[in-house]
């Protein structure tokens, strides 16, 4: 993976990302880690809130983070500030047609276009480039000049 929100020009792996793009279909759960116990030779995580069996191994960890897990009444300490908008995000007649027909589609792609999710090794004199990305069941398609991104098309995948 190249996160853009980390510069895009680093590759990652994909267990050391936020990332929804995943090999096979391991269970992504927000618990609360009640206490951690050291014994020689292990560590015990001991979570709350987990969906799954007790002897259930976990296979990774991520910070919670405030505005992107939204838990009610749950704080964070690692990047609790969201990340400030960067782009005004407009539709074509087309895409805003489309947004129209899925409830919140419209605010979901302005909350995540506003954020810049171009790979930072394009570099930002895009052009007429086009970027697209696979966003549930849509394919969207944008384009950037300065600070505005036009959404283009938002096309159902097949």
């Amino acid at each position: 993976m190249r996160p853009p929100r980390l510069g895009g020009n680093r590759r990652l792996g994909v267990f050391a990302t936020r990332s929804t793009h995943r090999p096979n279909p391991i269970g992504l759960s927000a618990v609360e880690l009640e206490c951690i116990e050291a014994a020689p030779g292990r560590v015990l995580l001991h979570l709350k809130g987990a969906d799954m069996m007790d002897g259930t191994p976990v296979l990774d960890i991520k910070p919670y983070l405030p505005y992107s897990d939204l838990i009610p009444g749950a704080t964070g300490g690692f990047a609790a500030e969201a990340p400030v908008a960067l782009f005004e995000v407009n539709f074509s007649q087309p895409a805003l047609e489309r947004c129209a027909t899925v409830p919140e589609l419209e605010l979901l792609i302005r909350q995540i276009l506003s954020q810049d999710p171009r790979p930072a090794y394009y570099g930002k004199n895009d052009g007429e480039r086009v970027f697209g990305m696979k966003l549930l069941d849509y394919d969207v398609k944008w384009q950037t000049d300065g600070a505005i991104v036009l959404v283009t098309d938002i096309i159902l995948a097949g």
